[in-house]
């Protein structure tokens, strides 16, 4: 019998046999170089990246809205709107030239720079570079909100639209393209898009063009690009080898 090796990314485990490149290394050391075991290496390091990073990532925007709203309540002396619940950029932005600012763009800054270690990790992962233009733009955008406050422009409000607009068309192309994900995932990962967009247009015109403040749906919608992140998460820990091993097949040797 013989040995045919195919590089490419592991599937289901129940379907196929998988190893991992070092234990092939070992068995078949002609079958698999140096340069085979520093790629596998590398690709192992963006995996934990891409496997963990979404829940840090996550964390992240909950403790720095969390410290940001708490802030701007005690220096407020009270909700800072007048209302139970504010809008976000109230909470980061007010008062004026307050502590709860460099919570906010400190919190954003490393929002941003997780984003863009995670994003590019994942598309690597899944070996489509389509969406990180969209996350590209995403980050500028979203730093744009985030140090910019919302009394001192109205390009404030359009920066947070272009955030969600180009997370949606990232998101959008990464479901697309993730041709390792059951047809369920994708199809929750779009309704999430498609929930994320429709939550934050209805905030956004009703915030701009009608004067009515429904905060809940702002919060709604900027909490789930950061919960189809942490799908990345599941659908790593979930897989029992991980994604990216040698395949080894076993096929008869036609004499």
């Amino acid at each position: 019998r013989g040995v045919e090796v195919e590089r490419r990314s592991c599937p289901q485990a129940s379907e196929i046999h998988c190893t991992t490149m070092s234990t092939v290394h070992d068995q078949y050391p002609d079958l698999v170089t140096n340069a085979d075991l520093e790629r596998a290496r590398s690709k192992a390091v963006e995996h934990e990246l891409v496997k963990w990073g979404p829940l840090a990532l996550f964390l992240t925007f909950a403790l720095t809205l969390g410290l940001s709203a708490f802030i701007s309540i005690r220096l407020s002396e009270g909700s800072p709107c007048g209302e139970w619940l504010c809008d976000i950029s109230v909470y980061g932005g007010w008062p004026k030239n307050g502590a709860e600012q460099i919570v906010f763009r400190t919190g954003f800054v490393l929002i941003a720079l997780q984003c863009l270690v995670i994003c590019c990790g994942r598309c690597r992962l899944i070996e489509s570079w389509t969406c990180t233009i969209f996350y590209g733009a995403a980050i500028v955008a979203m730093l744009m909100m985030a140090f910019i406050p919302f009394y001192a422009s109205p390009v404030h409000f359009y920066s947070a639209a272009g955030t969600f607009a180009c997370l949606a068309l990232g998101q959008w192309s990464d479901a697309t393209n993730d041709r390792r994900a059951s047809p369920s995932m994708t199809t929750a990962r779009k309704a999430m898009i498609i929930a994320t967009v429709t939550f934050f247009g209805i905030w956004f015109g009703a915030e701009n063009f009608a004067e009515v403040d429904w905060p809940v749906l702002e919060y709604m919608a900027a909490f789930l690009p950061f919960l189809y992140f942490t799908t990345w998460s599941y659908q790593l820990l979930t897989l029992p080898t991980g994604l990216h091993y040698l395949l080894i097949k076993e096929m008869p040797i036609v004499t």
